[in-house]
């Protein structure tokens, strides 16, 4: 991630950081679409903003299977 990827959505590089750390520790999608409005973000922004990182949350899982 370099300061251009941040750019568009005019996000500090800070608030970029907690992003992508908030979605790279995401277990499935459904997390991530927790952690979006966090962050006030739609999920188009995101894709569009975001296009490396959406790619790898679609190999996420749906949902995280129950544990027990």
């Amino acid at each position: 991630m370099n300061e251009d990827d941040c750019f568009p959505l005019m996000l500090s590089q800070r608030e970029c950081g907690a992003l992508y750390m908030d979605i790279r520790t995401a277990a499935s999608r459904a997390e991530v679409a927790d952690i979006l409005p966090r962050h006030h973000l739609s999920e188009d922004d995101f894709v569009a903003g975001f296009p490396q990182l959406a790619k790898w949350v679609q190999d996420l899982p749906d949902d995280i299977p129950p544990t027990g």
